[in-house]
């Protein structure tokens, strides 16, 4: 037991001396690199330590510069993308708000001149939108949208800003049918406005109306307008139709020699594809 005390006290021994030496070597090399560090010797090996360095720095300050920049690239483009996502939504806000304000253009538009007629005619009115027609149009039908509880009632007459469009045939309390002036069971009496030429229209399958009973000595152009003609006899039998409402234009003639009537070839003043807005007129 004594023997293994000795040898380890021997031990510490040399442990603590070589620490002691290296921290005198390490000392002195201190030491002397202090007062070397003006010599020409130590300037010339710092001087060529930092030469050899000096790529490597400027590598890494290269290396650091791009992360920046490609950091700086990648933040860039996230803003721009939330730009281009915001100028988008704004672009869509822009053009909804443009068609509904264009829509109310419209709208106003019609009413207004829907107002001059109304003021025009000497019976009570009622404004209607249409708000339904057959796509295909072998039905000459479309319904607007006031009904009985608005006063409408059978055979009332309905027209636009342009001339006539029908007379209703089925009232509901907030909807009416319009039979249109163009469906074959349509028949108002009328006149050319110009010589006064009188006849009935009727309508057919198609576009176009025809006027009969035209006398052949009665002059009647193309590019003639017809009108309603409100003819009454007594006070049993008068027409639906008061009279001077645009019915449309005669765009052909049709001329039987031994015939003592001729018919015209009428195109409505409505385009009745395209209604959206008519005026009830309460004709009784």
């Amino acid at each position: 037991m004594a023997s293994l005390g000795r040898v380890r006290t021997e031990r510490q021994g040399r442990g603590e001396s070589g620490v002691l030496r290296q921290f005198a070597v390490l000392f002195v090399v201190a030491l002397a690199l202090l007062i070397a560090r003006n010599t020409a010797p130590v300037r010339e090996a710092a001087t060529a330590v930092t030469t050899a360095l000096v790529p490597f720095e400027r590598a890494l300050a290269a290396g650091g510069s791009g992360v920046s920049a490609f950091g700086e690239s990648l933040a860039e483009i996230q803003r721009l993308r939330a730009d281009n996502a915001r100028m988008r939504d704004e672009i869509d806000r822009l053009n909804v708000e443009n068609v509904r304000l264009r829509e109310q253009a419209v709208a106003a538009q019609q009413s207004a001149k829907l107002e001059t007629l109304a003021r025009s005619i000497p019976l009570e009115t009622v404004p209607a939108p249409v708000i339904a027609r057959d796509p295909s149009g072998v039905l000459q039908t479309v319904l607007v949208g006031v009904g009985s509880d608005a006063g409408v009632r059978l055979g009332h007459v309905v027209v636009s800003a342009q001339g006539v469009v029908g007379r209703v045939s089925e009232v509901g309390p907030s909807y009416s049918k319009v039979l249109l002036v163009t469906d074959p069971a349509s028949t108002v009496s009328a006149l050319v406005q110009g010589s006064r030429a009188t006849g009935i229209v009727r309508g057919q399958y198609g576009d176009t109306l025809v006027m009969d009973w035209i006398l052949q000595t009665d002059q009647v152009a193309v590019g003639d307008v017809v009108i309603t003609a409100g003819l009454s006899v007594g006070e049993d039998l008068r027409s639906l139709y008061p009279k001077g409402l645009v019915i449309g234009t005669v765009v052909a003639l049709d001329r039987s020699e031994d015939a003592a009537y001729k018919r015209a070839i009428v195109l409505p003043s409505v385009d009745l594809r395209r209604l959206e807005h008519v005026l009830v007129i309460k004709t009784s």
